[in-house]
């Protein structure tokens, strides 16, 4: 079953750094062989892990030592999406750790088993064999409420030394961080994601809010991001989610509106890929049964394949 990380069995000390900026100052010839491995061709097939269910997977790779910044208004579903993604990455064997601060692990498990069954009820038998399954694949940090900046990069660089990690979920910022004014606290703390992500390899997920707007109905960007600048200016990666309301609402008024149903139910955008060459918005359908986001209407819904 997935492993629980508890704050009472980690020795932070242990794992908490000096943050102060060190100069390394190296003659660049020292990097010789690094500067021709930027020229080799990676061998046909060759890959990051990506959002294999969907057309995410032809313009996105979660790249090792990356941070990512997935931001969104509230309440429109952007934490289910990168839980849709967590579960891709465990299917490719990526070892994750999902760090929720508002959501019992139990919930987010029984989110993540609907997507990855495609169905509102997997049953008893299939939720046993996933959490079988989740083993050495996922795993979630057991912790509600706050948390301090130096806890949340000792619980990374743990899980990135103690247990091999690859991919690390904070969701969401405004519990590490948790005064919008604070931006140097901010500032820093997105200064240390990026050093724990380039020291170690792991690929950082940010789940962060965007300011309330004058009209929801329009997808924010990443200057709409609640706080400091340095959150998107950082991140090497910025993903916005937009839920459309409302089409929502209309479909809600008449389940027979083709006009609504023929609308995405979400807009997916790439706002920020520093490393690759994509930008712009994807459209996507919401299944609400299953949770799970589909590249059009007529996707099916299929289970994925415990390996």
């Amino acid at each position: 079953m997935a492993g629980v990380l508890r704050p009472d069995e980690i020795d932070f000390s242990a794992h908490m750094r000096d943050t102060e900026c060190k100069a390394k100052v190296r003659s660049a010839a020292q990097y010789e062989a690094d500067l021709l491995q930027e020229f080799v061709e990676r061998p046909k097939g060759e890959r990051a892990p990506t959002m294999f269910s969907s057309k995410l997977r032809n313009v996105f790779e979660f790249r090792p030592g990356e941070v990512t910044t997935w931001a969104g208004y509230n309440g429109h579903r952007k934490s289910m999406f990168v839980g849709q993604a967590i579960a891709e990455l465990c299917v490719q064997r990526q070892r994750s750790l999902l760090a929720s601060f508002e959501m019992l692990p139990s919930r987010s498990l029984a989110r993540m088993a609907k997507q990855f069954f495609g169905m509102g009820d997997p049953g008893p038998t299939n939720l046993r064999n996933f959490a079988k399954w989740t083993d050495g694949k996922l795993w979630l940090f057991d912790h509600m409420g706050r948390i301090s900046t130096d806890q949340m990069i000792a619980v990374c660089q743990y899980f990135a030394d103690r247990l091999k990690g690859q991919h690390v979920v904070i969701d969401s910022m405004q519990f590490v961080c948790a005064s919008e004014e604070n931006l140097d606290e901010q500032k820093q703390f997105m200064t240390d994601v990026v050093r724990v992500a380039q020291e170690t390899g792991l690929h950082m997920h940010i789940v962060a809010h965007c300011k309330k707007p004058q009209d929801e109905n329009k997808p924010p960007t990443k200057y709409d991001i609640r706080g400091s600048a340095a959150i998107s200016d950082q991140s090497h990666n910025v993903i916005t989610v937009w839920a459309d309301k409302a089409k929502k609402a209309k479909v809600a008024a008449n389940s027979n509106d083709e006009d609504a149903l023929a609308k995405p139910d979400a807009l997916i955008t790439i706002e920020k890929q520093r490393n690759a060459w994509f930008e712009g918005k994807l459209k996507f359908w919401f299944c609400e049964t299953s949770f799970r986001f589909t590249d059009d209407r007529t996707t099916p819904i299929e289970a994925w394949l415990l390996d």
